[in-house]
């Protein structure tokens, strides 16, 4: 028996034991026994293994290097005219005839939208012809 505790593995087990204490005063021993609960894997495992989960894992690749591609400051940047944007859908708009869209030509705000549509469709029709 004194061979197999050494000092050293006596410091060791002493730690780890101690750790062991700590982990139980926190709570975590019985979190960790309730995921290790067959009832409880059985149950997350249906939830992750919908088609829709194995199709998004089979293609996580592609979406990390999609979410690494994102220029998140432009996205911040661009913050109030995605907001400006999703305030506009969702209220209710009036049919436009051609009367109404040259009338409305003459607002200046209408003129930039206008012209940053315009920048958005050439952009669209760049990524098409590729």
């Amino acid at each position: 028996m004194e061979t197999i505790l050494t000092q050293e593995r006596r410091e060791a087990l002493e730690k780890f034991l101690d750790m062991l204490v700590k982990m139980n005063e926190l709570g975590l021993l019985d979190t960790i026994r309730d995921l290790l609960d067959p009832e409880f894997i059985g149950r997350l495992s249906e939830l992750l293994m919908t088609p829709g989960t194995l199709k998004l894992l089979d293609h996580i690749d592609d979406l990390l290097d999609l979410a690494g591609s994102i220029d998140v400051e432009a996205i911040k940047g661009n913050m109030p005219l995605i907001k400006a944007a999703l305030e506009a859908l969702s209220r209710e708009s009036k049919p436009v005839g051609i009367t109404g869209l040259m009338r409305a030509m003459s607002d200046p705000d209408v003129q930039k939208g206008l012209g940053l549509m315009v920048e958005l469709l050439k952009a669209i029709g760049k990524t098409k012809t590729k």
